[in-house]
C-alpha cells in the first residue's frame, strides 16, 4: 500500500495499452524508499485490458478513465491535476522501472536549491543496459541529445517525460491555458516544449546520475523507437510538434540562430521521406496543415510565455548543441 505522506511525493502516469509493462512499473513505485502519498494512473481508452487489470491488482492506485485516447499530453495533464496537494510530482512512463532509491536521490537534489524546478536521473535501455539518460540538451534541429552526459551531475536543458521529479509549485507556474503539457501536441515533443518553457521562466533542470531507472521506450507501440518505424499518425505529430515548439518558445534572436539549421533539416527531410516512405508523405504533409490550423492558439500561447520571460532572450544558447 502507498504510505500516507501529506504534502509529500505523488506519481502521475498515463496508460495506453500498457499491459506488458505497467505491473513492473507500479511494483517499482511500491518498492521506493520514499513514502508516496498517491499514485494516479490516467487510462487513455486502453483496449488491452490494462485498465481493468490495474484496478484489480493495484486497488491502492487511483485510476481515472478517458473514454478515448486523448494523447500523452492530455493524459499526463489529468494525472498531474489529480495529484492533490503533493509538494512533488513524479511524472513517469508506464514502461519505466525505477531503482528503489530513485525518488530519494532525486528529491535530495531537488530540495537542495530553491531555483531547481525538476530533477531526472540516469536512464538505461531496459534489456540492453545501454545508457539513454533522462536529461538532455537541445540540438539545433529541435531534437534532443544526451551525448555529454556522464557520471557527473549537471544542469541540463530539460528532462524526458519518462521519469522526472518536479516541484508541484513549479508545475503550476509552468501552466499555459491551464495545461502543464500542451494538449495540442498529442504525443512526442511535449517534454521538449515543457523544458523550453521551464528555462524561459527561470527554473533549472538537473541531471542526477545516481538516480537510476530502466526504460523500454515506446512500450505502447511495441518498442518501435525509430521515427521510421512508428505509425504514421505519430510521425505526423512528431513533425508538427517541432514547428509548434519553435513558434511558441524561440525568441527572435534564437529563431535567427536556429533558422539555417531548420531550413537545412527540412531540405533533407522531405526527399528522405519521399525515398523511404513515399506512400505516407501526403499524410505526413498534413502536419503542416495542422500547424496552420493551430497557429492562432499557438501564437496566443507564445505571447503569454514571452510576456512571462524571466531570463535573457538568448539564454537557451548555452544548451544548444550541434549533434
Amino acid at each position: 500500500m502507498w504510505k500516507a505522506s501529506a504534502g509529500g511525493v505523488a506519481a502521475a502516469l498515463a496508460n495506453w495499452n500498457g499491459m506488458r509493462y505497467v505491473g513492473p512499473c507500479l511494483d517499482s513505485l511500491r518498492a521506493q524508499s520514499v513514502a508516496l502519498s498517491l499514485v494516479v494512473v490516467v487510462d487513455n481508452g486502453s483496449t488491452d485490458g490494462s485498465r481493468e487489470w490495474i484496478q484489480q491488482h493495484y486497488g491502492d492506485v487511483e485510476v481515472l478513465e478517458n473514454s478515448t485516447n486523448l494523447g500523452v499530453a492530455a493524459g499526463y495533464n489529468r494525472a498531474i491535476s489529480a495529484c492533490g496537494d503533493a509538494a512533488y510530482v513524479l511524472i513517469l512512463n508506464t514502461d519505466v522501472f525505477l531503482e528503489p532509491d530513485f525518488i530519494a536521490r532525486a528529491l535530495q537534489v531537488l530540495t537542495a536549491s530553491p531555483d531547481l524546478g525538476a530533477v531526472t536521473g540516469r536512464l538505461f535501455q531496459a534489456g540492453t543496459g545501454e545508457l539513454i539518460s533522462g536529461g538532455f540538451f537541445l540540438r539545433r534541429q529541435i531534437r534532443i541529445t544526451y551525448r555529454e552526459l556522464t557520471n557527473e551531475a549537471c544542469e541540463v536543458f530539460g528532462a524526458t517525460g519518462a521519469a522526472v521529479l518536479y516541484r508541484r509549485d513549479v508545475l503550476e507556474d509552468l501552466k499555459v491555458d491551464g495545461q502543464y503539457f500542451d494538449n495540442d501536441y498529442f504525443a512526442y515533443g511535449e517534454d521538449i516544449d515543457l523544458a523550453w518553457r521551464t528555462q524561459i521562466l527561470g527554473w533549472k533542470v538537473f541531471y542526477e546520475p545516481s538516480a537510476r531507472a530502466y526504460h523500454v521506450g515506446s512500450g505502447s507501440l511495441e518498442g518501435r523507437l525509430r521515427f521510421l518505424d512508428k505509425p504514421a499518425v505519430y510521425q505526423r505529430h512528431t513533425l508538427k510538434n517541432r514547428y509548434l515548439t519553435v513558434l511558441k518558445n524561440a525568441s527572435p534572436v534564437t529563431a535567427l540562430r536556429l533558422l539555417p539549421w531548420l531550413f537545412l533539416t527540412e531540405l533533407l527531410l522531405w526527399p528522405f521521406l519521399l525515398l523511404r516512405l513515399p506512400w505516407r508523405v501526403p499524410f505526413l504533409m498534413m502536419g503542416l496543415a495542422d500547424v496552420v490550423r493551430l497557429l492562432p492558439a499557438t501564437l496566443r500561447k507564445r505571447r503569454e510565455i514571452q510576456r512571462r520571460r524571466r531570463v535573457p532572450a538568448d539564454h537557451v544558447r548555452k544548451f544548444l548543441r550541434w549533434f
